[in-house]
């Protein structure tokens, strides 16, 4: 009789470590999606070379195309995937949407012809919109509101790492096991991922009262109160600036940055797939320092202290010529480390209107910054074919140097335009504005 109390108190004692344990690997599972999507979203940049030579007649237009094909289904499905999320939970979307990444990796590995490989893409572009949301809602369900912002910042933070990884990892697994074979890894990783998700994710605690944010009558958006947002000339403003700051990061970090150091400073093909993966890595740790800078400081500060630094620092990596391998991955990493102006535009899209109003702006300001930079991937590749067409030779196109630093003025513009954005985006730190027209 002795021992029922002990294996009783035991048990509990186990009980309340799992318990306390359960919310982070729930989190984490979600989080981790987010994190290897990313890994498989900038692997078609570090492998364009492979690409070109498996899908025949491929041009670096069909390549830009092929990296914008993730995007328009991405940005499609934010706003339904919030809806479905409140609606049904993160675990049954979460695992349907992992699956079918693992379903579009397969798909790239067998891919034999451009169609097939901008197919998965797209398949990988709809189900990858739950990573993050599903991340977010998880947090709100079964964390207390005073972690809600640090665990959305790394989770974000992740993502970042998980380009970081890619940038860094793909050209050594396409040197060991050729890229299908690394879509293979892709495809099986995912498979596991649904099956852990399904068994160990739960939408809510059991038998536990939710958080009072998570259960709390949200406020509804009326379709006034959008128009204000709508009609509002800082709305576009910031959305405008949101776009242009990020869009260089966009497109070179996730695409066209490897073969662009590699044809305009000759760098090896593992000392650009770094250096590129170290605009990741500067992002993680300067998006952070710059959401406390713009507490402190104000947002339009922060804004345009980061149109600024990028007005300078691109034109260096671009167009200064013999610059050692080490300097130009410092002033990359040292450019995204400083392109975290995009925070301080979350903050404000949130801050512009009331509350009622106040997710719908953030959304415009993030599809904004997908779009944007999305654009960018097929206009920079058509770009440079045009540079290079001018001095074709018997219908043999043959790219320089040269055609490749014209064909990059496109991201100064963008850093001017955000400059220019950031002197007329209204500033909200104090007071909140709650209005505007």
């Amino acid at each position: 009789m002795g021992l029922i109390p002990q294996f009783s108190f035991t048990t509990m004692m186990k009980q309340q470590r799992f318990a306390a344990l359960a919310p982070w690997f729930i989190w984490g599972l979600a989080a981790f999606f987010f994190f290897a999507h990313y890994v498989v979203r900038v692997t078609p940049g570090q492998i364009i070379d492979e690409l070109q030579a498996t899908f025949i007649d491929t041009t670096k237009t069909d390549i830009g195309i092929l990296g914008f094909s993730f995007y328009l289904p991405y940005v499609l499905m934010q706003m339904p995937v919030g809806f479905l999320v409140d609606r049904y939970g993160s675990r049954l979307l979460l695992t349907v949407a992992v699956l079918v990444c693992s379903i579009s990796s397969l798909v790239f590995a067998n891919a034999s012809v451009l169609e097939t490989a901008i197919l998965s893409r797209v398949l990988l572009g709809f189900c990858s919109a739950t990573a993050f949301i599903g991340a977010l809602k998880l947090i709100t369900v079964w964390f207390e509101p005073k972690k809600l912002a640090l665990l959305v910042g790394v989770t974000q933070a992740l993502g970042m790492v998980g380009a970081s990884t890619g940038a860094g990892l793909v050209p050594f697994m396409n040197a060991a096991i050729g890229w299908q074979n690394t879509f293979f890894v892709y495809g099986g990783v995912f498979f596991i991922l649904a099956i852990l998700i399904y068994a160990i994710v739960r939408n809510h605690p059991q038998n536990a009262v939710l958080y009072s944010h998570a259960h709390a009558a949200l406020p509804t958006s009326t379709l006034s109160e959008i128009s204000k947002v709508l009609c509002s000339k800082y709305t576009w403003i910031n959305a405008l600036y949101a776009g242009v700051i990020y869009a260089p990061t966009d497109s070179m970090g996730e695409l066209w940055g490897r073969d662009f150091l590699r044809h305009i400073h000759d760098m090896a093909p593992q000392s650009a797939s770094f250096a590129v993966s170290l605009l990741f890595i500067g992002w993680a740790i300067g998006g952070p320092l710059a959401g406390m800078l713009a507490d402190r400081l104000g947002r339009r500060p922060v804004m345009i202290l980061s149109a600024i630094c990028g007005l300078i620092l691109l034109p260096l990596i671009f167009y200064v010529p013999n610059m050692p391998v080490s300097l130009i991955m410092t002033l990359m990493f040292l450019y995204d480390l400083t392109n975290t102006g995009l925070i301080a535009s979350y903050a404000t899209a949130g801050e512009l209107h009331t509350k009622e109003q106040a997710g719908f702006s953030m959304a415009i300001a993030n599809m904004f910054s997908v779009l944007i930079g999305a654009l960018l991937m097929p206009l920079l590749g058509k770009l440079l074919e045009w540079h290079a067409f001018q001095h074709k030779i018997d219908d043999t196109i043959i790219y320089t140097v040269s055609d490749y630093k014209l064909s990059t003025i496109v991201l100064p513009i963008c850093m001017g335009l955000a400059l220019i954005c950031s002197f007329f985006v209204k500033e909200t730190l104090c007071p909140p504005a709650q209005s505007n027209s």
